[in-house]
């Protein structure tokens, strides 16, 4: 009962000071781990550091590709691209950015020691660099690497002076500098991030002279927080309370299309996966067993019901909106008799005990309800929400049988979804990083190296959709919804919201 009036109080308390225009309190429902730009690749750690760090290549709100701290980029040949970089840019600390703190941020990317989910998948098929000079750079490819600038857009750039500092340094702060609009004032695991402005930013006018990330992981109390005035924006507004944001005058809601897409990854490799009871088989290494599971699934109702409208139907794995999708693919309609008829067609016809293992955020709900339709028709499902601090640790040593997670192609391409997760593990150096699930054929394989060498654009569009294609067919990775971004603030503030799901405190602006 006195949860919600403590939270006040305490934020009330570290934040208190001029208004708006002085510092801007962002309410975040999951905060970053780490200072580190290089350490766990995960949305709560590159939305909330993509407020110091900077790339060459940035993208908008749409994720369209655009300059960053390279002006332009173009091949020289097939496996050289040239990247002449922006003049003037100064880091945190005072010292000039050079083609050198690229190099240098680059080799730093694999060599981080004990990374659980590394960068390199960005870097993958990169040779070299080479340093032609201070504003010039030139980037050597193992062939021809057609995705190298989407790539780069993930690949955060330190001043050289730090390349070498382990984790523990970025998050003592003592090395944590980067480029962009703000510096960092404090930070700790779960408090606030506290920053202040940077004056010399190359972007222009930073209209706040101070932003915090406040953690508030609960969410009545992050809406709470925002209807209080104890903070002036927030990120991932609970669906169930989206409508009285909306109709509230003193406040804004902010939403539009995400690349997040919530999938059902199944392990088709293992005889008898943890968290599966069918008589020490793998049911789901039978494509009719998958099928059934996909089939069983009323996407429509979980849009529109368990989502309350703020999510879209889809049976792929990322969203039909980005380079490499399948954009015209019509959602299946819920079918239960075919899919009791599949179970049975593949040697199950009284169905199966399942363990359906869950990530935390945005997903719960719809897994139990994934959960009640399998369950009608034989396959007797349990979920298992499991905490975030330990979700990507289980599912990368390959506790799940079957889970669920949102998984955003924040490239704008499906060949960072199809590189990390449909090729085989360890016969290419960054690829098959997120394959926890035993997908990979050398075929399969053989046409993503393809694709990722393929230099003509409407080529590589085109090899893309096959593999998207036949990835959904054979629900390799089934797609169940894409979700929206969806934020809120007070009236005062106008944002356009991202569809990578970022919170960059910079976008935020008064009117």
């Amino acid at each position: 009962m006195t949860l919600l009036p403590r939270l006040a109080l305490g934020l009330s308390l570290l934040l208190a000071g001029p208004a708006m225009a002085q510092t801007l309190r962002i309410g975040i429902q999951s905060p970053p781990s780490t200072l580190d730009p290089h350490w766990l690749l995960n949305l709560s750690n590159t939305g909330a550091l993509r407020n110091i760090y900077e790339t060459l290549v940035a993208r908008d709100a749409q994720m369209q590709l655009k300059p960053g701290l390279a002006l332009s980029w173009q091949p020289v040949d097939e496996t050289t691209w040239e990247f002449r970089l922006r003049p003037g840019v100064r880091f945190h600390d005072g010292s000039p950015f050079t083609a050198a703190d690229v190099a240098a941020s680059f080799q730093r990317v694999p060599n981080v020691a004990g990374n659980p989910n590394p960068y390199t998948i960005y870097l993958a098929g990169v040779a070299g660099v080479d340093v032609v000079d201070d504003l010039t750079l030139r980037i050597r490819t193992n062939g021809p690497l057609p995705i190298l600038p989407t790539n780069l857009t993930q690949v955060f750039i330190v001043p050289r002076s730090v390349a070498e500092k382990g984790n523990a340094e970025f998050n003592a702060g003592t090395a944590a500098i980067g480029t962009g609009p703000f510096r960092v004032s404090s930070w700790s695991t779960s408090a606030p991030l506290v920053m202040r402005r940077n004056d010399d930013w190359w972007g222009g006018a930073v209209p706040w002279e101070g932003a915090s990330l406040v953690p508030i992981p609960v969410d009545s109390a992050r809406v709470a927080a925002l209807i209080a005035g104890d903070v002036d924006f927030i990120n991932n507004v609970p669906l169930q309370d989206a409508p009285r944001i909306r109709d509230d005058r003193r406040l804004a809601l902010f939403d539009g299309p995400s690349v997040y897409a919530v999938n059902l990854y199944m392990d088709v490799e293992r005889a008898n996966p943890p968290g599966v009871e069918a008589d020490g088989r793998n049911p789901m290494r039978d494509g009719r067993v998958r099928r059934a599971m996909s089939l069983a699934l009323n996407r429509e109702g979980i849009a529109r019901q368990v989502m309350e409208g703020y999510a879209d139907p889809t049976d792929q794995p990322a969203p039909p909106f980005i380079f490499g999708a399948l954009p015209d693919r019509a959602v299946p309609a819920q079918d239960l008799a075919a899919a009791r008829a599949l179970l049975a067609e593949a040697g199950f016809p009284q169905g199966f005990g399942l363990n359906l293992f869950c990530s935390p955020n945005r997903t719960p709900r719809i897994c139990q309800a994934m959960a009640a339709v399998w369950t009608r028709i034989g396959i007797r499902t349990t979920v298992e929400v499991v905490p975030q601090a330990t979700f990507l640790t289980r599912r990368n040593k390959r506790d799940y049988g079957a889970f669920v997670t949102a998984f955003g192609s924040l490239t704008g391409e499906t060949s960072y979804l199809l590189g990390s997760q449909l090729h085989s593990v360890g016969t290419v150096p960054g690829l098959g990083t997120l394959n926890f699930t035993g997908l990979g054929t050398p075929e399969t394989d053989a046409m993503i190296q393809r694709a990722r060498a393929t230099l003509d654009d409407t080529q590589r569009a085109e090899q893309l959709r096959a593999l998207m294609r036949r990835t959904v067919e054979e629900n390799l990775i089934t797609g169940v919804g894409l979700l929206r971004s969806v934020n809120a603030g007070q009236a005062r503030l106008t944002y356009q919201a991202r569809a990578d799901e970022e919170v960059l405190a910079v976008e935020v602006r008064p009117f």
